[in-house]
This record gives C-alpha cells, sequence and structure tokens, in this order.
C-alpha cells in the first residue's frame, strides 16, 4: 500500500519518496524550495559555459538572459530560463512539454528570420534553452519610440518579410502555427532585418487532430478561431493583418469577440489618412472574421503586399525580400542623407541633420528583488541623428531609482541605472525615467517584483522581447 508525506511549508501531500512537493515546489529532501525564475545574478557560470551578463526579460515562468559563451570566444547568446517553482503536478509537465516543444521545433527550422537554438540543459531545478542572440528591439518598441504611427513603406516591407517567414513554417511537414503574431514578437536588427521570436506557444499542425490543445493568443491579434481553439494557418495571417493595422495606426485592433458582439473595426485611413487606399485593402482582408475569406496561404498574401508596394511606389521589390525596403526617395532615385556622420551618401555637402535619441532598451524589467535589495542594469545610449546629443535624466522616485550618469553628453554612450527597494512593500513596482534632450524625449518605465520575506512569489507576465 503506498504511503504518504506532507510537505512542511504548505501541507499538500505527496507520496512517500517524492522529490518535490506537487503544491509549491519545496524539495522534500533538504527542505529547499525551487527558485522562480530571473534571479541569476551577474556573471554567474551555467552549466560550465555560459556567463550570465544581464537580465533581458521576465515573464511569469520564464526569463531570457543575455550571456557569453565561453567555448565559443565569447559569442553572445540569449539564454530562456523555465521554472517550475508554485506550478502544480498537471501544469509542471504541461510546462516542461511546453519548453521542450519549443526547443525541439526551432531545432528543426533554418530561415534567417527565425532565431537559431544551440542546446538545452537542466541545472539547478530549471530547464534552460541557449539561442541565438538577436540584438535590436522589437516593433512594438519601435512604434513607441516615434511616438506615431509608421511609415507605411517600411510596415510594408516588414509584411513581405513576415509572409516569407509563415510560408516556410507553414510548408513544414507538419504545419507549424505560429499562433501569437504580434509587433512585440518581431525584433528589428540593426541592419534592418527582421527575426520572428518566441515560439512557446507554436504548435504543429496534426491533420487528425480537430482542436488545439488549448486556447492562447493576444486579445487583438488572435482570429475568431482561435477563441475556440481550432488555429490553422491562416490564423496566422489574421495575426499579421493585426499587426500591421496596429503598426499603421498606433492602436491595436478591437479583439475578434468584440467584433462580432457589434463593436466593429474601424478602418485604418480612419485614423492615418497617409496609408494609401490599395494598402488598407489587402491589410482588411487579412482581418476578415471568418478564415474562409482572408488570403487563402501567406505567399497569396505576400504577392499582394509586394503588388501594393510596386504599384504605390513604382518600384519593385527583389523577390522574398527579407528586409524592410529603402525610404521611398531612395527608391525613386533621389539621393537621400546619411545619419552617419551628416553627410550625404557618395559624396556631396555636409546635411544639417539635427541630433537624434536613440535608447535601449525601452523598457527595464528587473525581475525579482528582496526587500531592503539592490539592482544595476544597463542602457545604451545613441544618437541616429547629426550633431552633438545632450541632455538629462530625470526619475518620478529619486529614493528608489537613479540613472547614471544623469547629464547625457555627447560621449556618453551608456549609463547604470539602480534601483533601491529600501522602503518599498512587497509587490509589483512601476517607476519611470525621463530622457530630455535635444535630439527627442523618451519615457522608459522600469519594473521589478519586491518579494515578500519568506512569502511565496505571485508572478507576473508580459510581453516577450529578447
Amino acid at each position: 500500500m503506498e504511503t504518504f508525506t506532507h510537505c512542511g511549508r504548505c501541507g499538500r501531500q505527496a507520496p512517500s519518496g517524492a522529490h518535490f512537493c506537487p503544491g509549491c515546489g519545496l524539495d522534500l529532501r533538504d527542505g529547499r524550495a525551487r527558485q522562480p525564475t530571473g534571479l541569476l545574478p551577474t556573471n554567474r557560470n551555467l552549466f560550465d559555459r555560459y556567463v550570465v551578463i544581464r537580465l533581458l526579460a521576465q515573464g511569469g515562468q520564464s526569463a531570457v538572459y543575455l550571456v557569453q559563451d565561453a567555448l565559443s570566444d565569447g559569442a553572445y547568446r540569449a539564454v530562456k530560463e523555465m521554472s517550475e517553482s508554485s506550478l502544480g503536478p498537471t501544469e509542471r509537465e504541461q510546462a516542461i512539454n511546453d519548453f521542450n516543444r519549443e526547443a525541439l521545433m526551432l531545432s528543426r527550422l533554418n530561415h534567417p528570420a527565425l532565431a537559431k537554438v544551440y542546446e538545452t540543459f537542466v541545472e539547478g531545478q530549471k530547464h534552460y534553452l541557449v539561442m541565438e542572440y538577436v540584438g535590436g528591439h522589437n516593433l512594438e518598441d519601435e512604434l513607441i519610440s516615434k511616438g506615431r504611427p509608421l511609415e507605411w513603406q517600411r510596415v510594408l516591407g516588414w509584411g513581405i518579410a513576415l509572409c516569407d517567414v509563415l510560408a516556410y513554417v507553414h510548408a513544414q511537414e507538419p504545419p507549424i502555427i505560429y499562433r501569437d503574431l504580434k509587433p512585440a514578437n518581431v525584433m528589428l536588427t540593426a541592419d534592418g532585418a527582421i527575426k520572428l521570436i518566441d515560439f512557446g506557444i507554436a504548435r504543429w499542425l496534426h491533420p487528425m487532430r480537430a482542436r488545439d490543445t488549448t486556447q492562447l493568443g493576444t486579445d487583438g491579434y488572435a482570429p475568431l478561431e482561435q477563441y475556440s481553439s481550432r488555429s490553422e494557418p491562416r490564423s496566422d495571417l489574421y495575426a499579421l493583418g493585426a499587426s500591421l493595422y496596429h503598426l499603421l495606426t498606433g492602436r491595436v485592433p478591437e479583439a475578434a469577440p468584440g467584433r462580432i458582439a457589434g463593436h466593429p473595426l474601424v478602418a485604418i485611413r480612419a485614423i492615418n489618412p497617409q496609408v494609401p487606399e490599395n494598402v488598407e485593402r489587402v491589410i482588411m482582408r487579412a482581418l476578415q472574421l471568418q478564415a474562409r475569406d482572408r488570403f487563402e496561404t501567406a505567399a497569396q498574401m505576400r504577392d499582394a503586399l509586394d503588388w501594393t508596394l510596386r504599384h504605390e511606389t513604382g518600384a519593385p521589390l527583389p523577390h522574398r525580400a527579407t528586409y524592410a525596403p529603402a525610404p521611398a526617395s531612395a527608391r525613386l532615385g533621389i539621393r537621400a542623407t546619411s545619419s552617419i556622420g551628416g553627410t550625404a551618401r557618395g559624396g556631396g555637402t555636409p546635411a544639417a541633420l539635427p541630433p537624434r535619441l536613440h535608447l535601449w532598451p525601452l523598457r527595464l524589467d528587473a525581475g525579482f528583488l528582496e526587500i531592503d535589495g539592490s539592482a544595476v542594469m544597463l542602457m545604451e545610449v545613441g544618437n541616429r541623428g547629426g550633431g552633438e546629443l545632450t541632455g538629462i535624466v530625470e526619475t518620478n522616485m529619486p529614493a528608489c531609482l537613479a540613472a547614471e550618469p544623469r547629464v547625457i553628453e555627447p560621449d556618453v554612450s551608456s549609463l547604470q541605472v539602480h534601483i533601491e527597494t529600501t522602503g518599498l512593500g512587497p509587490g509589483l513596482h512601476t517607476f519611470h525615467l525621463a530622457f530630455r534632450t535635444n535630439g527627442g524625449d523618451q519615457i522608459v518605465p522600469v519594473r521589478f517584483f519586491v518579494r515578500p520575506p519568506g512569502g511565496p512569489v505571485e508572478h507576473f507576465r508580459r510581453p516577450t522581447s529578447y
């Protein structure tokens, strides 16, 4: 007859000989609780190979770190960490299966717009996935940094590139449905390329399976059929249309159930009249509520976007472009100025370009901190215009948040953000840094969770970008 034991912390019953409590994750062998994610310190060595530089992103059950690979000449990698803390047996099994599925799925793919996967390992009761580090920022941050809808030519270029990668994953055997396409999951690199990240809820489309295992996605981007767990390749086309809509209007589209309930989707040109009518027509077709009314395939939607861009600009794009198109002035043969050094490409007289503030990242998430604890995070500061960038950094909570240096001068390329939790109660805190410069202003939210002393950690979620 099977015997049972009880957890000394939460009282949950567990089979005799179990290593971990199925309720709170306490290690029943030595009383150690499973630690949440996002707590790895700088210079921590993982797997005797990966040296932690800093935290890139923090979610409910996962975190992503920037690391250096000691066995690959210090190459940068992104390491995704999954914690099993605070998960019950069924949830824990599902989380591990999802994590391993993402690793297996990405390891079989080879496309320039997808991050490479190098390996997985388990250490300290946590699962890790080592991936290609994608520098830059996501398209949602690009929209935030501009403070206005983005140029339709750039947006169409990204749409064409995303159609390419969707066509690639849909052509796999079995097809892969991404299921969470949105601007926050599309990285824009320094050279203008895009990369689709975070395959955490992607799934293989099996012909004999009528429904998804779970209903997942993001309101505003998820199509109607995804709310009933019936995603298919055309579901990704709806999400792509919603993403392009967001970038062109600055607004997340009305959620599909709301549209069914009588809340109509506002036309793109009613918000942004600069968008040509043909562009709006293509995107609105992708946003049809019924899958049968959308484009049949990603290749068909790509051809429609490509034709529209050529028709509106009078200049064709290279076949199957992966990069965003050049500005319209360059495509039409007008000499454009470079933001490097303030001179025109190919010679010419210096152009009087104003300074333009560039920050990365546009959000800071310090993860979990102890009461009376502290943390230091780094931000990159740059000038994407001409002249010399100058300004100051202010904070709405000087006792808890500070930037060093506080004064931005032309030779400043990075700054340290210092966080102090003294005097703060347990829970989620969000403060702000205000960059006031002659190249524009920018507000950067700084978020962290103060852990209660000796108590359980309450998790929180946010969109992942790395």
